[in-house]
């Protein structure tokens, strides 16, 4: 679809992560991390251009409000000022509940029924807490850093969070991506709706290991440069899944 002026509804790629950049990864009014590109002034029925300066993230919820003129362009262009992502510091967004244990699969590992699936030096990396209740949902927290040991996204209890000041996040399609520059991913992680998650790709310094996976493998390298690599690895039904000292 194009406009008056031949304009597609296509936002080319950069344009899209200019925007990221700009508004901090999530919505410019309440910080939700799922979003969707809106032109505001002007609207894109009288764009000539992509201009990024012009098209603000919105999440779902406040986008039919703006649509429907429940929320004024007058709110939004003032958000866009003042992303609420860069005033917190972080975009978000919550994980579905998860009824059952949820696993995790990191590169060539797969981590089950685990409280604890990853620890290095004693603190948990990945941690999942006991339902409070019956039939009450399992909290689901990690933290990842990039390669230089700089946090890239944390997830809180079921909440994931992302620095609004990160070179570049992207979520759509269950999948968060995390990179540090042009080509450089620190984290993929591919969500699995109500029953777990899988790091696809990770590049990560912590407590003196350098990790590094993609959908196959998983490989550990300490400070002196031994390597550790698993493939096709399944921890089931341990306190600890893997546990770095």
């Amino acid at each position: 679809m194009r406009n008056q002026f031949g304009l597609s509804r296509t936002i080319p790629e950069d344009v899209k992560r200019q925007v990221r950049q700009r508004c901090g990864y999530g919505c410019v009014i309440c910080g939700t991390s799922i979003v969707e590109y809106e032109h505001v002034r002007p609207e894109f029925a009288k764009a000539k251009a992509h201009d990024p300066q012009a098209i603000a993230l919105l999440c779902p919820t406040c986008h039919a409000k703006k649509t429907r003129n429940f929320l004024s362009v007058g709110k939004v262009l003032k958000a866009m000022e003042r992303p609420m992502a860069k005033t917190s510091g972080y975009a978000f967004s919550e994980l579905e509940d998860h009824a059952s244990h949820p696993y995790v699969v990191l590169g060539g590992m797969t981590l089950k029924n685990c409280p604890t699936p990853v620890q290095v030096r004693g603190m948990p990396l990945i941690s999942i807490e006991q339902a409070e209740q019956d039939g009450g949902p399992y909290q689901l927290s990690a933290s990842f850093f990039d390669e230089k040991g700089i946090p890239s996204l944390f997830i809180r209890r079921n909440e994931w969070q992302v620095a609004a000041n990160l070179w570049d996040v992207e979520a759509i399609g269950g999948k968060i991506t995390v990179r540090t520059g042009p080509g450089e991913i620190a984290l993929q992680m591919q969500l699995a709706p109500g029953e777990g998650v899988v790091i696809q790709r990770l590049r990560m310094h912590c407590g003196g290991y350098l990790f590094e996976a993609n959908q196959d493998q998983l490989d550990v390298i300490s400070a002196g440069g031994g390597r550790t690599s698993f493939t096709n690895c399944l921890a089931d039904n341990c306190k600890v899944g893997l546990a770095l000292n």
